[in-house]
This record gives C-alpha cells, structure tokens and sequence, in this order.
C-alpha cells in the first residue's frame, strides 16, 4: 500500500537540491529531506550566535525518529533561523536580499573602474571602497540610480574599517614603508604564486575594504587519510615553494593582511543521511535548472563527482537509498577539466581558477524539480523561491540548506578565491583546486552539505563547497563554510538556465472586467511569496485564431495588451514564462466592448521605388479584418499585436499602384480607409550568356546574346552605347538576339533592359573582353607525342582549349563526351575558352620564333667555317 502524506508536506519543500512536490500518492523519495547525520550546534556553542531550525531527532543509526509527514519546513522554522542567525524578520531578509542584488549591481558596473576595490554591505547602505577621482565619479553617477551606495576612501595608510563581527580576524596594524596598495583578488592571486607558490594557501579575499591573504590549511579533502584530519596549527609565516615567505610578500602592501587557516576540506561524507549517494560520497542537491535543450537538471557540488567516475546519483531518506536521482553530466572542480591550480611553465598567468559544479541529469520521471530551498522545518512547508542570482558581496545576508546541516543563515565575510584539495590531493599534495566563491564564519556546516544552496533573500548566491570540518576527536577549529559563486559556475555551463520561481498571471482593472475594444487589458503577475517578480519575465496569451502573444512584466509585476475583437467575452489561456521557466498556465476571461474602428495604417518595404510588390503590411485594431482594394487585392487578420501582413492577390502591377485599406468587425461600422502609393519598376533582366569580365576569342563569339526577364516584358540590348536588338521575353521567361557582327579586339560593355506597361528596369550591365583568334598554322599544327604518366601528374593544370565541334556548338578538345546544346539553350557554351590559354598561345609563338632564329643562326655559323676552310 502506498504511504499517503500529510498535508501540505510535499507541497511546501522543495529539498535543498531544488527537488519539489510529487504527487500525494506517489512515493516521494527524498524529495524533501530531513536533517539525519549531525545534530545541529546551538545557540552559543559556536561564538556567532548562529543556530540551525530544530531537525528531527537523529539515533546512532543515523535515521530520523521523525516520521516522514515531519519532515519538511515550517513557517515557525524559517522564522526562527532568520530571527537568531541574522536578528531579522523574514520580511527583513528579503529586503536585505533585494539591497544585495543592488550591491551586486555596483560590482558589476564599478569592478573595472579604476581604484576599485570593492562592496560591502553596511547599516543598510551599499558602501563603495577605493581611491581615485575615477571611482569617486563612477560611484556618484551610480548613486543616482542605486539608492543607499556611498562611496568610502580607503587611505594608503590602512584599510577602510571592517563591519563588526567578532568571527572576523582583526587586521593587524599598518606601519610605514608599506607604500603599494593591492588593486584585485586575481592579480594579488597570480602574483603570490609567482613569488610564494600555492603550499599551504587556502584564499585570496576581499573582507570590510581590504584583502586577506590565508594560509597554513593542510587542504585535505575529507576522505584522506586520518592522519590529514587532526588539530591546525597557524603557519602564516611559513614560507612556501617560491622566492620568498608569505609574510615578506604581504609587507609590500598597505591594504593586504595574512591570516592563519584552518583545514578547507569539501563538505562531501560517507552514506548515512538524506541527500544523494554518487560513489562513495554523500552530498546535497542544489538548484533546479534547465539543460540547453529545455530538459529538467540539479546543479550540486563539482567535487562530488570525483573528477566525474561518479556516474550516478542515488536518492536518499533517512540514510536508506531511495530510487535514482539522475546521471552526471558535466563536472569541474578547479580549472577546465578538473585541472589544478598551476599552470607549469606559465610565469605570466600561473594561477589556474575555476569553479566547483556539476550537472546531474537524466532525472527520474517522476520527480518535480522545483525552484526553491528547503528552510528544515515541519510541515506545513513553506520554502524559499529563486526568483534571479546575485553576486555575493561582503556583508551581505545569506541562509545555506543542507542535508547534514540543515538551514543556516549568517553574513558574507570574505569574497574571492579558495583553494582546496582535489581528488588526487591523498596521493599527490601538489593536486590543488581554485574557485571563486564566498566564505562565512556564522553560518554551520557539516559533511554532506556540499552541493546544497546558498541564498540572499530570493535569490541563488552560491552552491556549497567546503568548510572547517571537525578533526579526529571531533572539534572545529575555526568555524566558518565557503561556497562557489554560482554566477562564475553557470558561466562553464553555456546554455543552462536556472529555474525560477513564477507565480501565474491574473487579471486587474474593472470589477466587472470589461475592457473597450483598442484599450489595454490589464492584470500582474503576484511576487508573493517571494518579494519581486524574476527579472526579464513575460506573459504568454494565447487567443483561439491568433498566433500566441509574448508581452513584458514590468518590475511591479504588472502586464497589459489590446482588448482585440471581435466584441464580447474573451477567454484566452495566460502563462508567465522567463526562459525555460512557466508558471503554468491559466484561463483568463474578460469582456470587450465595442469601439469605433480607427483607419488603419499602411507600411511598405523601405525605399522606393520597388522592384516588386508582393505583399503590403501595417497596424490596425487587434482582431480586426483588413481589405486591400484599389490597384491590389487581399485580406488577413490583424494580429494581437496590432501588426498585419497580406499576401497581393493578382499578377504584379508596375507603375504607380494605388492601395487602399479598410479595418471591418461584426456589429460594427467600418474604419475610414486608410491610402498608399507605391512606385513599382521591373527587376533588371538577367544576361545568361556572358559572364561579367570573361575574355572571349574571336573566331568563337557566340551566336546569341541571351537571357530571362518578366514575362511578356520587352527587352532592349545596347552594347558600348549603341542599340543593338529588342526581344520580347516569351512565355518560358528566356529572350535572346543575335550577336552583333564587326566587334572588334578589345573590352566591350553589353547592357539590357526590360519594359513592362511602359515602365523601365535598371539595365544589366556586363563586360567581356574580344582576343585575336589562333593562327590557322597553329590550330592545324599535330598534336605533342603523350607525355610520360609521371610528367603529366607533376605538371600544372590548364585550361583546355575549347575548339568548334562539327555540328557548330563548341566542345572541349578531346571531349568525345560532352553533350551539344544549341546556342539558345544555353549561350555560355558557346564562349571559346579563357584565361590562361591566351598565354599559352603567345608563349607557344615565341617558342617557334626562338628555333627559327636557332637554326638560322647555326646556318650562318657553319657556312662561315666551310668558306674559311677552302680558303
């Protein structure tokens, strides 16, 4: 018998993976998952007040007490980890979450401005950090559009000052001599492995208006050995594999400080709790998303494929496997491929960041990803909508989901660039992975949690990736949880999309709904329960008899379109859609009223006058029938987006052609008629026989001067100016005349036009060029003996001379194949050959002009020797 859910249970999660409701008769898998490996840390035990939401009770066999209509997030729960990990409301979140989007914003309009140095978040103001007349001006422009961002000048005697946080290491004092001021995250990267070498660097950040350089981690992952996994001790000072010492690079830089670290592990684990078994590792799923052809994806944790031998992702509740999830696809931990952090041989650029993602497909039919994160809690089950993405800034709010962990929620410490240990890291300590990403020292995590969502307020920050795991007698050193900054992720992953939440439209406007006919239908699309409407979305109409009509969602959620007609009720299916994201659609009716018809208005292609008039367009009232009348004939529909097209019925006319419109609807009175001229001319005729620049012989000029043209149309010839023939075109569309005699050697111009009622086409132009024939001595001259094989596959290939075939066309010499058209079928067959046989007639004369000269020259020689020897 299949287990029945409580209500509201798989509605309300959408799993920390993006894994949403399946039907109530179905089995859910893990579809929502339970907290069911480590017990969450309390209220104290960690030094920043962070806390997770209460999660079912775990036994020592690592499954949950709780049964499953527990599991799932709360209202209470969501509200009580936002309460205590941040001091905010949940409406507070949000508002924060959309003040990080703002920040995000700054970033990317000012990271490149000169002086930049970066963002926090700060008392609810986005404060821009740096030096120079350059940003000051930047950020003041920006402020106009971006309420709440000042800008804060951070002095090359010391860093601006850090935003209180006592998890925050303080940065140590700065004296004189230190004169350089550090302007990025990846040029002091690059530059501290030239000079120091990546042993023992675990990031390069930016925290409260300065840069932090840590080091002294071991970089395990957490399946080394357990010798890897035991008490840190700080090496900040160590030196590492290049020139000079940490300690020493940092002195350079007023603006950079060193820190101690503790061990950077990825948060993967050994099977035991709810989330998803590849190989021998536990993680958790992250986002929903959508493959480049528009199939369901999750988006977790590239380290969890082990450099992809992972193949496929199992399910899992309360410790027990639960069917398929899906399969692999791509997976990157580090640089492309997997690769670690050095590029040997590189001094310029050595430092090799990438990402840490991966893509697991294939999804198991029954499985709804969803567009949300589970907040762990008990039913009923509110989530957390992904409405966007959002570049991570310091300061800024966030909340993680996890399998092992739960939720969690804290501030944005540091932003920039981590290195940890990849999968060969055990056997080979050189196999180091770099990511940009985030770090937090509020906010828990445990193993497992790797791949799990990262958010501020709606919208995605990251994906989960490592943190401080507890060593052999399970202490933490240091807390504090890193993630992978999704928005650098999907720029691996082209083509993908994440899914967003979008709720359904519904209509605004009248009480009774009715709307005039030529006004706009209003309605929205509700935010709630997120705070804002994903950005870039649409709403799809559907009309019976009209092609589906895409109109923008304002960022109030409001969207409109022309009531069209006919009069009357209007029932019409509306869906919003952003990408390969839908709401789902939904069945709208409203009331048009009648309205005068207003005339319609006429557009034509641009620029006249025109060779051909085949179809006119315009705008008019939405539902309408437009009629062409005057010197052109058609019909059509105007379109929901007022545009109307029709096809001219008829053959074309040329000239001056009148057109006149009318717009006509049941029940109401026609439109005034709206009127256009257009100027119509005949195409110019083709010239098929003659190409443009080919060099023809005299004594094998073609026949014909042919070519196609409108039918009936007269076509008049000219060469070098002077009229040379007319032809009517006939009813295939060909027209030829005879080739005029007495042309003479030299370049001659050929053009032609055809008139239709009287009007005239632009000419075709062409030019050929007359060469002398060959020499009757020559043509007759016998064929050369057969080279060798050898000779002829060595020597260049010419062109063959074309000589007159017996019944009069001209045919390659030696070509007993070719096939003999008569000149009107096609012309160019008549044309003697070109180009390079020209060439070889004058070099083949000048050859018999050099023997002659040879043997008379030998003549000479010997009667002068016989006359000096009978002397």
């Amino acid at each position: 018998m299949k287990k029945v859910l409580a209500a509201g249970t798989v509605a309300g999660v959408a799993v920390a993976l993006g894994l949403g409701a399946v039907p109530a008769e179905a089995f859910p898998a893990a579809a929502f998952p339970v907290s069911a490996v480590s017990e969450s840390p309390t209220a104290g035990e960690t030094g920043a007040g962070a806390t997770s939401v209460s999660a079912p009770e775990v036994s020592k066999t690592g499954l949950s007490s709780a049964g499953l209509s527990e599991a799932g997030p709360s209202e209470a729960g969501l509200n009580e980890a936002v309460l205590r990990d941040l001091g905010l409301t949940p409406e507070e979140f949000k508002a924060a979450g959309e003040l990080g989007k703002r920040a995000a914003e700054a970033v990317a309009a000012l990271r490149e401005v000169p002086g930049y140095l970066g963002v926090r978040l700060q008392d609810a103001k986005i404060i821009v950090t740096g030096t120079g007349p350059e940003l000051g001006a930047a950020a003041a422009k920006l402020a106009v559009a971006i309420p709440g961002l000042e800008i804060e000048s951070a002095a090359p005697d010391g860093p601006a000052a850090a935003p209180t946080n006592s998890a925050v290491p303080a940065a140590p004092a700065q004296g004189p001599g230190r004169p350089e001021l550090a302007l990025t995250t990846g040029q002091l990267f690059q530059d501290y492995l030239r000079e120091v070498g990546p042993e023992g660097l675990q990031a390069v950040v930016t925290s409260g208006g300065k840069f932090v350089i840590r080091t002294g981690g071991t970089n395990a992952p957490e399946s080394a050995p357990e010798a890897a996994t035991g008490p840190i001790t700080g090496t900040a000072g160590a030196t590492g594999t290049g020139k000079i010492s940490p300690s020493e690079f940092v002195s350079r830089y007023a603006n950079v400080s060193l820190d101690d670290g503790a061990r950077l592990a990825p948060e993967a684990d050994l099977p035991g709790g709810l989330g998803y078994r590849a190989d021998t590792w536990v993680c958790s799923t992250g986002f929903s998303a959508f493959d480049p052809s528009g199939l369901p994806a999750v988006l977790t944790a590239g380290h969890c494929t082990n450099d992809g031998a992972a193949k496929s992702a199992i399910l899992e509740f309360q410790g027990t496997p639960a069917g398929q999830l899906g399969q692999f696809g791509f997976s990157q931990f580090g640089g492309p491929a997997n690769s670690p952090v050095l590029r040997p041989g590189n001094l310029q650029d050595p430092g090799n960041v990438g990402t840490d993602i991966a893509v697991i497909g294939d999804l198991r039919q029954d499985l709804d990803p969803s567009p949300a994160a589970s907040t762990w809690g008990a039913p009923p089950a509110p989530d957390v909508k992904i409405i966007g993405t959002a570049t991570p800034v310091v300061g800024m709010p966030v909340c993680r989901s996890g399998r092992s962990s739960g939720w969690f929620c804290g501030h944005i410490a540091e932003v920039g660039i981590f290195v940890a240990g990849g999968a060969g890291y055990a056997a080979n300590p050189a196999d180091l992975r770099a990511f940009t990403g985030f770090l937090s020292f509020d906010v828990q995590s445990s193993g497992g949690d790797s791949g799990g969502p990262w958010l501020s307020g709606n919208y995605a920050v990251g994906t989960h990736t490592a943190g401080d795991t507890p060593d052999k007698n399970g202490n933490v050193v240091q807390n504090f949880a890193v993630a992978t900054t999704l928005e650098d992720a999907l720029k691996v992953l082209p083509g993908y999309q994440l899914e967003l939440f979008l709720n359904k439209p519904e209509l605004t406007g009248p009480a009774d709904l009715t709307f005039a006919a030529g006004t706009r239908i209003t309605g929205r699309v509700p935010a709630a329960p997120a705070t804002a409407v994903a950005a870039h979305s649409k709403v799809r109409i559907t009309v019976p008899g009209h092609q589906p009509l895409e109109v923008p969602v304002d960022a109030a959620g409001e969207w409109s379109f022309t009531a069209p007609l006919p009069a009357g009720p209007l029932t019409f299916t509306a869906e919003t859609v952003n990408g390969f994201s839908r709401s789902g659609t939904v069945s709208l009716t409203a009331v048009v009223a009648p309205a005068p018809l207003a005339a319609p208005t006429i557009t034509t292609p641009a620029g006249q006058p025109l060779t051909e008039l085949r179809s006119l367009e315009g705008r008019g009232a939405p539902g309408a029938t437009v009629t062409l009348t005057g010197d052109v004939a058609g019909s059509g529909t105007v379109g929901l987006d007022g545009q109307w097209s029709v096809s001219l019925t008829g053959p074309t006319v040329y000239g001056s052609v009148a057109a006149v419109a009318v717009l006509s609807s049941p029940g109401l009175a026609d439109s005034p008629a709206a009127y256009a001229t257009f100027s119509v001319i005949p195409p110019a005729p083709v010239l098929a026989g003659i190409t443009d620049g080919q060099h023809v012989r005299q004594d094998q000029l073609p026949e014909t001067i042919a070519g196609s043209g409108v039918r009936g149309a007269d076509v008049a010839v000219v060469i070098d100016g002077l009229p040379v023939a007319n032809a009517r075109v006939l009813a295939d569309g060909r027209w030829s005349v005879p080739f005029p005699a007495g042309l003479g050697l030299g370049a001659h111009t050929v053009s032609a036009t055809q008139a239709v009622d009287g009007v005239t086409s632009p000419p075709a132009v062409v030019s050929f060029t007359i060469d002398a024939p060959v020499p009757a001595a020559l043509a007759q001259s016998p064929a050369p003996a057969e080279a060798p094989a050898a000779a002829v596959q060595a020597a260049p290939t010419q062109p063959t001379a074309a000589v007159p075939s017996s019944q009069g066309a001209v045919t390659p010499a030696g070509d007993t194949a070719a096939v003999v058209r008569s000149p009107v079928e096609n012309p160019a067959e008549n044309l003697a050959a070109t180009g390079a046989s020209g060439l070889l007639l004058a070099a083949a004369l000048a050859g018999l002009a050099l023997v002659a000269g040879g043997v008379l020259l030998a003549l000479s020689r010997r009667r002068k020797r016989a006359r000096a020897t009978n002397r």
